[in-house]
């Protein structure tokens, strides 16, 4: 389930981090330090969410986690609107599921969530991003009704912007 970090996940993020570990590349959704404790990180979170303390260029976000039987198997983060960065990569949500935990539909349930929470927020039309290489990411957006914009280069790799109507 959906759920936000809280300071019984101390452990259980610290494992979720440690499955990132020479693969930071892969982490998208997670914004805090790596190194922040498990107070400064709820803090941080729970102000971003309320648009305060954001650094430069940054919206308001709500930052969730998807908790598998005490385990924190994946994390999704959801901008309240567009910034013209964000329009460009990255979009309204993102995410990334721990490697141990991919296969098992961690992604699709955490966005069908995540889609949900944008409704509540007034996002009837949110924009995802996804490495074109990323078949299980497009896949997943795709299996949520997510309709293909374009595709382009984005720094070098090949990217896929898609829409998804909320409403």
């Amino acid at each position: 389930m959906l759920t936000r970090l809280d300071l019984r996940h101390a452990d259980a993020l610290e494992v979720f981090l440690a499955g990132f570990d020479g693969r930071e590349d892969e982490l998208h959704g997670y914004f805090c330090d790596r190194d922040a404790s498990i107070e400064r990180a709820v803090a941080e979170l729970a102000a971003w969410e309320s648009g305060d303390g954001l650094p430069d260029g940054w919206v308001p976000c709500t930052t969730l986690f998807w908790e598998d039987d005490g385990a924190l198997a994946g994390v999704i983060n959801i901008r309240h609107h567009l910034s013209p960065q964000l329009e460009q990569v990255g979009g309204h949500i993102g995410y990334s599921v721990a490697p141990d935990h991919r296969g098992r539909g961690v992604a699709t349930s955490m966005l069908g969530g995540a889609l949900a929470e944008c409704q509540r927020l007034g996002v009837d039309r949110a924009l995802l991003t996804a490495d074109t290489g990323n078949v299980a990411s497009w896949r997943t957006i795709e299996h949520h009704g997510g309709v293909l914009l374009k595709e382009e280069p984005h720094d070098g790799i090949p990217q896929r912007w898609y829409w998804i109507d909320i409403g």
